[in-house]
Formats: structure tokens, sequence, C-alpha cells
């Protein structure tokens, strides 16, 4: 819907008006690959495969442009002239997106695993993203350095599991040994380079690989929830961890006050 018209008004485009259409984009797309609220528009819509809707209002231009000119002159273009137009436009903005990922404000370990390999994440047809592989694409999940730094619920950025001094999304999937065990099958899977831009390459290359990645991620991800809730959940828990209630929660707990 937000591209509607938009070979009309696509030149008219604007530094505010881009940011306008920036807004709705990046709440779909953070929907769209099941991530935390706080994940950058650069990630979010690099992860949905969504490219920016100015670039993909240029391709609905270009298209329109073509089909103009052809009537204009008498002519009637086939489905396939129009594919072929729209085939190289699609290509043009790949190339166009991959530039502007160039120097991203946000999101800077997503752009840099998945940028070199934009196309194929773009065109894949196997893989689907889970609640927590987006959690370690993103580094926005149950991990120190998150919950310390955005989501203020941490005192210190340290591994809960191994005592390391920062728990981030590259700690998990690479070096923290209290997932030696879920690591070592996912080793004998995709290889012994975990380095997320390999780990995404792997990823596109096989949907085995695929599965593999996401069960490492389900798996790990959820045993450390389960242990970020008792933290939670603990009586001498400190005030930073403790859960705390949303507008719905608090509005359940009006309406039913405990007996």
């Amino acid at each position: 819907m937000a591209l509607y018209g938009a070979p009309v008004w696509v030149d008219a485009l604007t530094t505010r008006n881009k940011a306008l259409l920036r807004r709705p984009q990046r709440v779909i797309a953070v929907r769209a690959i099941r991530g935390y609220r706080t994940v950058s528009w650069t990630a979010a819509t690099l992860l949905a495969g969504d490219p920016p809707w100015e670039l993909q209002a240029e391709v609905l231009a270009e298209v329109y442009q073509f089909r103009s000119e052809q009537r204009a002159s008498g002519e009637r273009p086939s489905v396939d002239q129009v594919g072929r137009v729209r085939a190289l436009a699609q290509r043009a903005l790949i190339h166009w997106w991959k530039e502007d990922l160039g120097s991203p404000a946000a999101g800077s370990a997503t752009v840099d695993a998945i940028r070199p390999h934009l196309r194929r994440w773009v065109n894949r047809q196997h893989g689907v993203l889970t609640f927590r592989l987006s959690q370690v694409l993103t580094g926005h999940g149950c991990f120190g350095k998150y919950l310390h730094q955005i989501a203020r619920r941490e005192a210190t950025p340290a591994c809960h599991e191994c005592g390391a001094p920062v728990d981030s999304a590259r700690h998990t999937l690479e070096e923290c040994a209290a997932w030696d065990l879920q690591r070592r099958a996912l080793v004998a899977v995709i290889g012994g380079d975990l380095s997320l831009s390999s780990v995404v390459r792997c990823m596109l290359g096989s949907e085995r690989c695929w599965s593999a990645v996401t069960s490492y991620c389900e798996e790990v991800m959820a045993l450390k929830e389960a242990a970020e809730r008792e933290r939670e959940a603990a009586a001498h828990a400190d005030s930073l961890r403790r859960r705390r209630p949303g507008r719905r929660r608090r509005q359940f707990a009006l309406l039913h006050p405990p007996q």
C-alpha cells in the first residue's frame, strides 16, 4: 500500500519523506523477522529481505516509464519485455542497496554478515527466521551486552554462564564454554568457522546448514532465557533485573486483583 502510485511521487521524495516511509517499514520488518523492537531499520529490513521502499519505488517508476514510452510510440510491450525491464531494475536495486549498506548507522554486525551475500539472501528459496535465530543475527536478545547497554536490565555485560566479561551474540555463538556440546553438533554440519558471515554463507548454501544453525540458536537461547527468568524471579534479584510489568499486564492486574 505504501508504494501505491510510486511512479507519480518518487521524484518528489525528500529526506523527510524517506524518513516517514522508513518508520512503518521498520515496524513491518521487525515483525517479519520476529525480532526485538530495538532492532534498527537497517538490520530489520536487511534480514527481512525488504529493500528500502524508496528504492522499490524507483523500480516501479522505471517499469512504468518503459510501458508509457512503448505505448506512446504505438506499441504494446509484451509480458517478456516488461519482465526483462523489471529484472534489470531489480538487479540495479540490489546494487544500490548494497552501496547504501556500505556505512550503516546501526546494525553493523548484521550488515557485515549479510551484505557480501545480499543477492543470495534476498533470492534464497529456503530458510525462515525464528525469534531465537533473529536474536543471534541481530545481537538484540538475551545477551549480557544487550541487557546492559540497551535494555538496562543488567548491571554489567558479563556472561552468567561462563564468567566472560562480555556476553554478546558472537560470544554465545563462538566462544561460551557452556554451549560446547551444542557447538560441536553445529560445527559437525557447517564447519569450524563460526564467524557470523561464514555462518550466513553456510546457511544460504543448504537447507541442512540453515536447520543446524536454527537448532543451535533455538536450544541455546531457550536455555539462556530460562536462566534469565530464574534470575528475574529470585528473591535477592537486583532491582534492574526484575521483570517490569507492561501496560497490558498492569491493566490485567487492575481488573483481576489478587484474592
